[in-house]
Order: C-alpha cells, then structure tokens, then sequence
C-alpha cells in the first residue's frame, strides 16, 4: 500500500512538471515589419501597427500567415514610453506560449520629415 502511495505521490509531481513545461511551449514564433497608422488618442500608450510582411521565427511557425487577408495583419500594442508617429517603420517578434503572447521591438525607422525655407 506505501508502494502505491508514493508511486501516486510521483506521477502527480511528474504531471505538475509536464503541465507547468507545456503551457511554456511556444506555438507561434514571428518576426513582423510594418507601419504605425495610427496612435489612440485616448489613451497613448496603444498603437495601431499594420504588418505586410510576415517570417517564421526560430520557436515555432508563424501561424498569423494563415490569418492574414492579402497579407496584411493589424495589431494594438502597448508603445511602453515610445514616441512613434504615424508612419514609422517597425519589425516586432511575436512570441505565443499557451498561457501568454509578448511583443517585443527590433527595429525603429521613423519617417523623415524635410521641409524649405524659402
């Protein structure tokens, strides 16, 4: 009966351990490149971004391609202290486990604005 007990005791540690590792799983892995269209003027930590290109990362496919119309997908993301105007160019990762989705900014091309004093 102690035998029973301990091997009961075992496989619910070792399923505590398998639950825990597979909800760290990454299922979609995406690298995006697109342009800020718009910023919330309620609030202005949001932005809108409009992504045209889409790669698969390292993790995982990208299953956003299958989602996207005419290739295109729009997110919200928080600009965390970010001053990005409409237009500039940016290149996120998108990274999603079971339990949580991260974007993160690789690359920040802003627009230039020139103008002429005559």
């Amino acid at each position: 009966m102690k035998t029973m007990k301990n091997l009961a005791i075992s496989l619910c540690v070792l399923g505590g351990m398998y639950t825990s590792g597979a909800s760290a799983e990454v299922v979609q892995d995406c690298v995006l490149s697109g342009e800020v269209v718009s910023i919330n003027q309620q609030s202005s930590e949001k932005m809108r971004v409009r992504f045209h290109k889409m790669e698969h990362g390292e993790l995982a496919n990208c299953n956003l391609k299958g989602r996207a119309k005419r290739g295109r997908v729009d997110a919200d993301i928080t600009m965390a202290g970010l001053e990005l105007p409409k237009g500039t160019k940016v290149t996120y990762a998108f990274q999603q486990t079971r339990s949580e989705a991260n974007w993160q900014l690789l690359s920040v091309q802003r627009p230039v604005l020139l103008t002429s004093k005559d």
